[in-house]
């Protein structure tokens, strides 16, 4: 069995799913594998617009596999035969905590459609998403500092203060708090919640809705927002948008949006994507 699989649910649409449900989808070495190449293969289909990311059965993904953490022939499976030491380890932890980076890095913006537990590494998967849609019955937690780690790990100490303010980030990596699908909304952490049997038919329905827009633009807004939140000023931010702006108009999407408007009919954006 794979342990990610890659769907195509919809025109556009690509739905990648974390498939180890009897470890409640844990992330192993050959799971963290197996999910560059699926983004790998999203990121140079030019006909997918959008990718949801997403845990087979009960959980999203409950964080790191213990069992599996140190197991030497599945780290050289995947990093590599690195021997030991504090070398091979910030080896072996830049390839995992990569993830989000990768993730980041892609064309299409992706949408963590998130079921059950999203735990440690978990939660640091859908932090890493551009938007994030919750089951009712979600709960989040960064989780690491029960390990007996720092609770700052794979790219959370970053994404959760920008999205939840320094104050609840601190509360949540210091005391491995869990928050239920509500309190994440309360938050900020999530933006929408849908009901655990509708999660993924919501996650596609808001896919199809960001496909009606032009690809560069939804490119390019993916690009300067995650650029900007490390803007050293209003000017820098402006630059980077101006930039787009300029970028997007020399695709003809411009206009086919004003021709559509007049013409009172949907823009066809893919008329040479």
């Amino acid at each position: 069995m794979a342990d990610v699989r890659v769907e195509y649910p919809s025109d556009g649409i690509a739905c990648i799913r974390l498939n180890r449900p009897q470890t409640r989808n844990a992330l192993s070495w050959g799971m963290a594998q197996a999910l560059y190449a699926a983004l790998d293969e999203v990121d140079q289909n030019q006909q997918c617009r959008v990718v949801i990311l997403t845990g087979e059965g009960q959980s999203f993904c409950s964080g790191l596999d213990l069992l599996d953490h140190a197991n030497s022939e599945s780290i050289a499976k995947t990093v590599g035969d690195i021997g030991t030491g504090p070398r091979a380890g910030m080896r072996a932890q830049e390839y995992m905590a990569g993830l989000v980076l990768r993730m980041r890095k892609i064309q299409q913006p992706i949408i963590a459609a998130v079921n059950g537990h999203a735990y440690g590494g978990g939660l640091a998967l859908a932090l890493g998403c551009d938007l994030r849609i919750a089951a009712s019955d979600a709960k989040f937690c960064t989780q690491f500092i029960r390990l007996g780690v720092s609770g700052c790990d794979i790219g959370v100490s970053y994404t959760l203060p920008h999205l939840i303010g320094a104050a609840r980030a601190h509360d949540m990596m210091m005391t491995a708090r869990v928050l239920d699908a509500k309190q994440a909304e309360q938050w900020g952490l999530v933006t929408r919640i849908a009901d655990a049997t509708q999660l993924l038919d919501e996650a596609i329905q808001l896919g199809q809705s960001l496909c009606d827009f032009s690809p560069y633009g939804l490119i390019s807004t993916k690009q300067a927002m995650w650029a900007n939140l490390n803007a050293g000023s209003l000017e820098e931010a402006m630059q980077i948008e101006n930039r787009n702006q300029i970028l997007n108009g020399l695709t003809g999407d411009v206009e086919e949006a004003a021709a559509a408007f007049f013409e009172k009919r949907k823009p066809d954006f893919n008329r040479k994507a």
